[in-house]
């Protein structure tokens, strides 16, 4: 992994955004450490406050909004066609199944901040 003090010198609010909507599709990236350097480097002077807000909320929406079209597109096939390289087993997607009948929406939001295996 390069060095993220590096990264965003060079990119600034690219980098930002890109983490961002990379991490909040659920791809397994450090986009809340890239926030905290984030503002460690508003603190320096190198980035503006308001900016990197706006690009940090802005990367969060599109990158729930990209996750769940992607999801909502191509999901089902993917996740039973590949599912097996990332240890999901039919059972699995079952139980996963079962959650979401059981407590719809709010166990969504609740699972999106928990952290599992």
């Amino acid at each position: 992994m390069p060095d993220l003090g590096q990264l965003l010198g060079h990119w600034g609010y690219l980098a930002i955004f890109v983490f961002v909507v990379l991490g909040n599709m659920g791809v397994p990236i450090p986009e809340e450490t890239v926030l905290v350097l984030a503002g460690y480097m508003v603190w320096q002077g190198h980035l503006r406050l308001a900016t990197v807000l706006a690009v940090g909320i802005l990367g969060a929406v599109a990158g729930d909004n990209l996750g769940y079209w992607i999801g909502r597109k191509y999901g089902q096939g993917a996740i039973e066609r590949y599912g097996h390289w990332i240890l999901v087993t039919p059972e699995r997607l079952e139980a996963a199944r079962r959650f979401v009948t059981r407590y719809g929406s709010l166990g969504v939001f609740a699972a999106r901040f928990l952290p599992a295996e």
